[in-house]
C-alpha cells in the first residue's frame, strides 16, 4: 500500500516537472493534506445544511400532520313543528361528519322525524344534527378537510399511483429507472418532454417548494424525498399527498385535499364516488385550472379517458364498460356542475367553518350565509356593476356594542377590518329609526289614534323652504298616526313634530340619536333618515330603546298592546306586508325596514324578544354613480325572513320580561 502511494506520489511528480513546474513531495504532502481539510469542512457544512433542511421539513410535515381533525364543534338542533329547506338540509349533512348523507336523510324520514312537503322538510321532533366538518385550511377562501388513509377510497389512491407513479411501492423515495427512462426520452426527443419525479418528490415540490429548475431546488427535493421515505409509511405519504395538493377552485373557493374536491365536483363525500369519478378527479391533478369545467368539459373529458385507459391497463380499475360516462353523462354533469356553481353553497360551508360565533349554531349560520347568496343573485341584474356590501349584526338584547360575547357578526367584504366596518363606518339610515320618533311623538302628548293631515307641508328653514315627500301618494285627506306609523309615513310625521314642537322633540331624542344636528327645527330632515349612523350605534340607539319601553310595560304604565313594539311586530300592516311569508309573517316580531332615497343604504332591523338582528345593504364605493332604487324590504328584509323561516327554530315572539 505505502509502495502504492509512493509510486503515485512519483508519477504526479514527474508530470508537474514535464509542465515545467517545480515542486517538491515535502509540498504536494501539504497540499494534500490542505485538500483533506477542505474535504472536511465541505462535507460538515452539507451535513449541517441537510440537518437544517431536515429540521424546517420536520415543522412542514407536522403543520399538515391529520391530527386534531376530529369534529369540534357543537352540534345544530331542530325545533318540532318547524321547516327547514331540503336542499339546505341535504347540503348540511354532506359538509357534517355524516359520511352518508342520503341514508341519513331516508333514516330520519322513516322514523316520522320530518316529511317532504315540496323543496321544504317539516320538521315533527326536536333531534341533534352532526357537526360541520373542521375546515383545516388557514389560507384566504380555502377549504381543506383532512383525512385519515382509511377513509381514503382505494379507487382513488389507486389512481394516483396509477396515473403519477406505478413504482411507488418499490422505491425509496427517489426512482433511479424513472429517471434514467425520463433521461433517454429527453435525449430522443431533443427537449424536455419527461420527469423522473417519484410521487414522493411530487408530493415534496407541491407542499413544501416552488417550481424553479435550479440545482439547489433539485437537491433539497431530493432531500426531502429520501428522508419522508425514512419517517413515513408509504400511506401515510399518500394520505399526505392527498390531503394537501391543490385541486382547483370553486364558487371562489380554493380546493385543498381530496375530500374537498369530491364536495366541489360531484356533491359527494368520496366514499359515494364510483371508480369513473374518482379517475376524473385523478385526471384534474394534472392541471386543474387547464381541466377546468366551467371552461368546458372536452379538455377534462379527454385527459379522464387517457388515465382511465391507462388505469385499466395497469388492472387498476374494473375491465367492465359499466362506469364509463358516455356523452350524455358528461352533458349531464357539465350542467349539474355549472348550476352549483351558482349556487354558492360550499362558499357558505367556507364562512360557516370560519365564523367562530356561538350566537348562531352551524346549522343556522349555513341558512343565514345561502339566505346572503340567493339575495345578491336575485339583485344582481338591479345593482349591475354597483360594489355591494353586506353587513350583519345578530345579538341578545342586552347587547349594546360589537364587542360583547353573546353576538354574531357577519361582513361580505371578507378582506376588509370586519370591526371597522361595523363600528366606524357610517350609513344613513332611512326610515330606520322612525318608530323611536314616533314613540317619542306620542310620549310628548300625541296619540296613535290621532288623525293626522296628509296633505304637503313645507317648513321655512334657514338654508331655505322644505318640503317633505312620501314614496308613495296616500289617498285619503287623514291617517291615523298609528297608521302613519306602520306605513312608514314622511308627511304625517313631520306634521306631528312641529305640532308636538321641534324643541321638545330635540331634547328628548338628543340622548338617544348619535351626532344629532341640532337644532333639529332648522334640520328636520334628521327625523327622517338624513343621520349617518354605524353598525353599532344602530345596535345600541335600538337596544336602549326596547329595553325602556319594556321596562314601562312590565311596571305596569303602559300595555303592550298601545307601545310601538305592538304596531310594528304586524307585519301585514307594515311596509313588509306584500313579501312577508308565513310563519314570519304570522308572528309578533317588531321590524323596520329603512331605504336612502336611491337606494345606497337598505336596513332591516328585527327584535324577536330574545335577540335583535341589524342587516346592512348598500352601495359602499363610487355612491355617486348609481341610483338603485331599491329598498330595504326586497334586500336586507328578505335575507331577514329567508333566515328565520328555514333555520329549524320555532320563531319566538316579544315578550317583555324583568330580563329584557
Amino acid at each position: 500500500m505505502k509502495y502504492a502511494l509512493n509510486w503515485q506520489f512519483y508519477r504526479l511528480l514527474q508530470r508537474f516537472r514535464e509542465l515545467g513546474i517545480k515542486i517538491t513531495k515535502k509540498t504536494l504532502v501539504k497540499i494534500a493534506g490542505y485538500g483533506s481539510v477542505v474535504m472536511a469542512i465541505f462535507f460538515i457544512i452539507t451535513a449541517g445544511y441537510i440537518y437544517v433542511i431536515i429540521q424546517d421539513l420536520k415543522h412542514k410535515i407536522d403543520l399538515a400532520s391529520v391530527e386534531g381533525t376530529d369534529i369540534v364543534q357543537a352540534p345544530s338542533t331542530f325545533e318540532q313543528e318547524t321547516q327547514v329547506n331540503r336542499s339546505l338540509f341535504e347540503d348540511y349533512l354532506l359538509f357534517s361528519g355524516d359520511a352518508e348523507t342520503k341514508k341519513s336523510l331516508d333514516a330520519l324520514m322513516s322514523e316520522d322525524f320530518m316529511t317532504r312537503v315540496g323543496g321544504e322538510l317539516a320538521i315533527h321532533g326536536n333531534f341533534d344534527l352532526p357537526a360541520l366538518r373542521v375546515n383545516n385550511c388557514d389560507r384566504y377562501r380555502c377549504l381543506q378537510n383532512r383525512r385519515k388513509f382509511t377513509d381514503i377510497p382505494a379507487s382513488v389512491w389507486k389512481g394516483l399511483l396509477g396515473t403519477e407513479d406505478f413504482r411507488f411501492l418499490e422505491h425509496q423515495g427517489v426512482d433511479p429507472i424513472a429517471i434514467a427512462r425520463a433521461i433517454v426520452v429527453d435525449i430522443i426527443a431533443m427537449k424536455f418532454v419527461q420527469g423522473g419525479s417519484t410521487l414522493t418528490q411530487q408530493l415534496v415540490k407541491n407542499l413544501f417548494l416552488t417550481n424553479e429548475r435550479k440545482l439547489k431546488r433539485k437537491f433539497i427535493e431530493i432531500v426531502y424525498a429520501l428522508y419522508i421515505e425514512n419517517i413515513l409509511s408509504k400511506e401515510e405519504i399518500i394520505t399526505l399527498y392527498l390531503n394537501e395538493v391543490f385541486w382547483g377552485t370553486f364558487q371562489g373557493v380554493y380546493l385543498k385535499g381530496f375530500h374537498a374536491a369530491s364536495l366541489a365536483y360531484f356533491n359527494k363525500v368520496p366514499a359515494d364516488l364510483d371508480e369513473f369519478e374518482a379517475t376524473i378527479l385523478i385526471g384534474l391533478l394534472k392541471g386543474p385550472s387547464y381541466y377546468d369545467p366551467s371552461r368546458g368539459i372536452d379538455r377534462i373529458k379527454e385527459r379522464t379517458k387517457a388515465v382511465y385507459q391507462r388505469l385499466k391497463g395497469l388492472g387498476l380499475v374494473s375491465q367492465s364498460e359499466e362506469y364509463e360516462w358516455s356523452d350524455e353523462d358528461w352533458k349531464r354533469w357539465k350542467k349539474d356542475f355549472d348550476r352549483r356553481a351558482k349556487k354558492r353553497n360550499l362558499y357558505s360551508y367556507y364562512l360557516a367553518s370560519q365564523n367562530s360565533d356561538t350566537t348562531l349554531e352551524s346549522f343556522e349560520k349555513l341558512v343565514l350565509y345561502q339566505a346572503v347568496g340567493e339575495v345578491e343573485e336575485y339583485l344582481k341584474p338591479r345593482v349591475r356593476d354597483a360594489d355591494i356590501g353586506i353587513k350583519i349584526l345578530i345579538a341578545d338584547v342586552n347587547c349594546k356594542s360589537f364587542d360583547c360575547e353573546s353576538s354574531f357578526s357577519y361582513y361580505s367584504k371578507l378582506q376588509r377590518d370586519k370591526r371597522a366596518a361595523m363600528t366606524t363606518e357610517r350609513h344613513q339610515v332611512g326610515s330606520l329609526l322612525k318608530p323611536i320618533v314616533y314613540e317619542t311623538l306620542v310620549e310628548l302628548g300625541k296619540d296613535y289614534d290621532d288623525s293626522i293631515s296628509t296633505e304637503p307641508i313645507t317648513l321655512n328653514l334657514k338654508s331655505g323652504s322644505w318640503t317633505p315627500k312620501d314614496y308613495s301618494k296616500v289617498k285619503v285627506d287623514e291617517i291615523e298616526l298609528r297608521v302613519a306609523l306602520q306605513k312608514s309615513k314622511n308627511i304625517p310625521l313631520v306634521r306631528a313634530a312641529s305640532e308636538v314642537g321641534f324643541d321638545k322633540l330635540e331634547e328628548k331624542l338628543d340622548p338617544l340619536f348619535p351626532r344629532l344636528k341640532k337644532p333639529l327645527g332648522e334640520f328636520p330632515a334628521q327625523l327622517l333618515g338624513a343621520l349617518e349612523l354605524t353598525m353599532e350605534e344602530v345596535l345600541k340607539t335600538y337596544s336602549d330603546f326596547i329595553e325602556n319601553k319594556c321596562r314601562s310595560i312590565v311596571d305596569d304604565d303602559v300595555t303592550f298592546e298601545d307601545t310601538v313594539l305592538f304596531y310594528m311586530s304586524q307585519a301585514p300592516k307594515t311596509t313588509i306586508s306584500n313579501l312577508a311569508k308565513s310563519p314570519l309573517r304570522d308572528a309578533l316580531v317588531f321590524g323596520k325596514t329603512g331605504t336612502t332615497n336611491k337606494g345606497l343604504d337598505n336596513w332591516y332591523y328585527a327584535f324577536d324578544g330574545k335577540k335583535v338582528y341589524l342587516i346592512w345593504y348598500g352601495v359602499e364605493s363610487n355612491r355617486d354613480k348609481f341610483d338603485l332604487r331599491l329598498s330595504g324590504a326586497v334586500s336586507s328584509f328578505l335575507i331577514f325572513q329567508k333566515f328565520m323561516n328555514s333555520r329549524g327554530k320555532q320563531i319566538s315572539e316579544i315578550i317583555c320580561s324583568d330580563t329584557n
